[in-house]
């Protein structure tokens, strides 16, 4: 199969239906990021998403495979070529790589945007030993809005400092886009935070002497790779605009709104690529109208860039944005709860019963 051929036949296919890219991931379901990465030929669509791809496009899942239309005079053998290649691929029966050519690495990868396996945290008081985090194994995937809920003490933001690298597990393994973060040596733990990890407060964290565009840039600004000021420009103006705050890029964060200053912080976090956001009571410090801007941005970040958000909460209304709730009590996640493609307000109510249970 010709992943870069299935792409350009996949695009084809959409324009001549008339469809954006954005109109085909919402049929489907799925994140215009992952409609981009199929027509660039980077990743091919999961399994599950072939019969309704082929029925939206109206075409057979030989001539997806073949990524082109197929003649009914030719149907037989072009069909039996594609499925011989299927297999081939699959089952690795083609000629055996040379040890100085290795397989290209897969586009798409296998594991998880975050994988916590046995992960305990213990804190002593002179003699006493308190947990505060116990045993706690969960999977956030790729693109989901993942929440942690549970009262003041459970153990939630300790759990986020160490996935955050900001503190170490006693026990217990953390693996974020597959590294590994619990056996990082500490001078490499900061670069990580830097570069694989966007993060956003409840109190902000902007700095006030700097104007937005500053503060967003200083993420930038940090890494010498991304320097150069086109680049550092470029990069700001697409967040602004996704995000609604290029009004605001020339002010300070003391001259805007507590919920400007919340996406200001959300761009930030966004600047540098992260794999993994991680927000800590994020909607805290905002009113009701704000709060729900700053989630719906989170909505919008996750289906314009696939990002990956990790978010912990104590609140019901914030919750019943996300794809899946995970419920701590006393340093455990005690029980869990997915959306399912229920409502906000089905998720909301269903999360309120949950949490009256517990």
């Amino acid at each position: 199969m010709n992943q870069e051929k299935i792409g350009i036949f996949i695009s084809k296919m959409r324009k001549e239906k008339g469809w954006t890219q954005n109109q085909l991931a919402q049929k489907l379901g799925v994140t215009n990021k992952a409609v981009s990465k199929w027509e660039n030929g980077r990743s091919l669509p999961d399994l599950s998403l072939f019969p309704s791809l082929c029925g939206l496009l109206d075409v057979t899942l030989n001539e997806l495979f073949a990524g082109e239309k197929i003649p009914e005079e030719a149907l037989k053998e072009k069909a039996d070529q594609v499925l011989m290649e299927v297999i081939t691929n699959w089952l690795g029966c083609g000629s055996k790589q040379s040890e100085n050519n290795p397989p290209a690495p897969h586009t798409t990868p296998a594991h998880d945007a975050l994988k916590v396996s046995g992960v305990s945290k213990e804190y002593k008081a002179g003699p006493e030993t308190f947990l505060a985090v116990d045993h706690v194994s969960f999977q956030v995937p790729y693109g989901s809005f993942t929440g942690i809920m549970g009262a003041s003490g459970c153990g939630k933001t300790t759990l986020l400092n160490l996935i955050a690298t900001i503190d170490t597990p006693t026990s217990g393994e953390i693996r974020v886009d597959g590294q590994c973060i619990t056996a990082l040596p500490e001078k490499d733990r900061a670069k990580f935070r830097r570069t694989r990890l966007g993060f956003v407060f409840q109190e902000y964290n902007l700095l006030d002497t700097l104007t937005v565009y500053e503060n967003i840039a200083l993420a930038l600004s940090m890494d010498r790779t991304d320097s150069v000021n086109d680049k550092i420009q470029r990069k700001i103006q697409d967040l602004s605009e996704a995000l609604g705050i290029t009004p605001v890029l020339d002010k300070f964060p003391w001259e805007i709104s507590g919920g400007q200053r919340q996406r200001c912080a959300c761009a930030r976090a966004m600047a540098s690529d992260p794999r993994l956001i991680l927000a800590d009571e994020p909607t805290g410090a905002l009113d009701s109208r704000a709060a729900g801007q700053l989630l719906d941005t989170f909505l919008k970040l996750r289906a314009a860039y696939g990002t990956t958000i990790l978010m912990v909460t104590h609140d019901a209304v914030s919750a019943s944005y996300c794809d899946q709730i995970l419920f701590m009590k006393d340093g455990q996640i005690k029980t869990s709860l997915a959306r399912n493609g229920k409502s906000k307000q089905e998720f909301f109510t269903n999360i309120l019963e949950k949490m009256a249970q517990l």
